[in-house]
């Protein structure tokens, strides 16, 4: 199984708040999943719950907002993040519709946190600075999964 990876929109809180989206970022989370099936294998319905773990990366980070580059970071900024071993919680069902067509749904939560590193070039009156700043980010996706299939 394969899929699209999420795009984030960054915002920020507390002081940073008023600025609303602030970048966007792509997320790769390629998992391993352990389900526990209800039911007997042969059942119409059968739901499962499921944990694992999930190792977490973006890619594309960049800061979209150029008041807020320009005004409080103070120069053309690059965005780097830190990867992480996250858990996984997964809960879903199948559905057989006869000996060979069935489909699912699932929903798996994510709760990740990491580090974004911003590196500036900030512009003084004097000289272009490169000014290092670190962030902690908290994300909380849900992820949702439905499928059809064919058994042989």
């Amino acid at each position: 199984m394969i899929g699209v990876p999420s795009t984030f929109d960054l915002e920020g809180s507390g002081n940073l708040s008023q600025f609303g989206k602030l970048g966007k970022a792509k997320q790769w989370s390629p998992t391993l999943l352990f389900k526990y099936y209800f039911n007997a294998p042969t059942a119409t319905f059968r739901p499962y719950l499921g944990v694992g773990v999930s190792r977490i990366w973006f890619t594309d980070e960049k800061i979209t907002k150029g008041v807020f580059e320009s005004n409080i970071l103070h120069g053309p900024t690059s965005v780097s993040t830190d990867s992480s071993w996250e858990p996984v919680f997964n809960a879903g069902f199948t559905y057989a519709f006869n000996q060979h067509w069935f489909a699912g749904f699932s929903i798996s939560y994510l709760p990740l946190s990491m580090t974004a590193k911003l590196n500036t070039a900030a512009n003084t009156p004097v000289d272009t600075l490169n000014v290092q700043s670190q962030t902690k980010i908290k994300l909380n996706p849900i992820v949702t999964y439905v499928n059809i299939g064919y058994r042989f």
